[in-house]
């Protein structure tokens, strides 16, 4: 594993059915503490836990870092592992309240650093813009589900099938030996966002020595992957199952730390850039004849697919874009210097 103090990944996922979210499991509330931010756009949220991460960080402390997937570069959340804390964004569309409130989670009330009488003089702007970048983003769900509807189709024949079988039981019996102890989440580890589809692989190698990546282009890589999770949970290891954010329900990847072992799944849109330790031409494994027939099927789905997800990628910049319209007219009633302090307190705190 490379030597890092960050693991990136995503709890909310643009799909098909909506915003798709996972920050109810963020933490355990039996061992850890999470801090709940509460306020509206622009009030310092994201740069009050970029700042207590780079403050883990210089510390020799390894966190994990949620980002938005609406924006990016915002953060939603931060989890210090060897602190058992955690901060996260709790306001909509990942609301978000303690279990036990005071015992295994509390409020941070961002909201008391705005200037009421300053928004209150902005409320037509507020509505507009509010309604507005949502409106953009029911239509990158609408575009969203289209581009699911074009999964699925390619039909593969038994032998092909039987044989991704075969090479996935083979890795899973090299791979994943002996009993584990460790507790097991739900991540995305990409997401649609207004940037295109993108994946925070540097996570990776972050975690992970052995690292196995399978092409899945035909859907072959879905056996192998949900196949290992499943085997190396049986076994009580803590597996990160990484959820497709075009169907939620489906595993895309795995990551197991405790055994240093990552089986990715990657197609042409979204490719792992570092070199894997091994990797798994899976969508080879076809006979000519078969892949013959499957070719232009695919490029035809592929081609409405990508025209699709296009389409979605600009509603999410028209999103982003009116989201940042919004925070303008929040920023100046903003007490900056007050959350300055609140950031110190805390960093003291941990």
């Amino acid at each position: 594993m490379e030597e890092n103090h960050f693991a990136r990944f995503f709890l909310g996922a643009n799909s098909p059915g909506g915003f798709t979210s996972l920050y109810d499991s963020f933490t355990d509330p039996e061992t850890d503490h999470l801090y709940i931010l509460k306020g509206g756009p622009g009030c310092g949220k994201s740069t009050f836990m970029k700042k207590l991460a780079a403050a883990a960080a210089e510390r020799g402390l390894f966190a994990e870092l949620i980002h938005c997937s609406g924006d990016p570069d915002s953060l939603d959340g931060v989890y210090i592992p060897a602190l058992h804390k955690a901060y996260v964004d709790g306001t909509s569309p990942h609301v978000i309240e303690p279990r036990f409130a005071g015992s295994e989670a509390s409020y941070v009330n961002f909201g008391a650093f705005y200037d009421l009488g300053a928004l209150e003089r902005e409320r037509e702007g507020i509505e507009r813009l509010t309604r507005a970048y949502k409106a953009r983003y029911q239509r990158a769900f609408r575009l969203l589900s289209g581009a699911a509807s074009l999964g699925g189709g390619i039909p593969l024949s038994e032998d092909t099938l039987l044989t991704a079988a075969k090479r996935a039981r083979g890795l899973i019996r090299r791979e994943i030996r002996g009993q584990g102890e460790g507790r097991s989440v739900k991540r995305f580890l990409s997401a649609y966002t207004c940037k295109g589809p993108m994946a925070f692989w540097d996570t990776v190698p972050a975690l992970a020595d052995r690292v196995y990546v399978l092409d899945n282009e035909l859907g072959l890589a879905d056996i192998a992957v949900e196949a290992a999770a499943s085997e190396a949970q049986g076994r009580g290891y803590g597996v990160i199952r990484c959820q497709s954010p075009m169907n939620p329900a489906k595993t895309e990847h795995v990551i197991v730390p405790e055994l240093a072992l990552a089986i990715l799944s990657q197609t042409p849109r979204l490719k792992y850039p570092y070199k894997p330790t091994r990797h798994l031409r899976l969508d080879a494994i076809p006979q000519k004849a078969e892949l013959a027939a499957i070719r232009p099927v695919l490029k035809r789905i592929n081609k409405l697919r990508d025209a699709l997800l296009a389409e979605t990628a600009l509603a999410l910049v028209e999103a982003k874009s009116l989201h940042d319209d919004l925070e303008a007219l929040y920023i100046p009633a903003v007490d900056f210097p007050g959350i300055d302090r609140l950031t110190e307190r805390h960093i003291d705190a941990l």
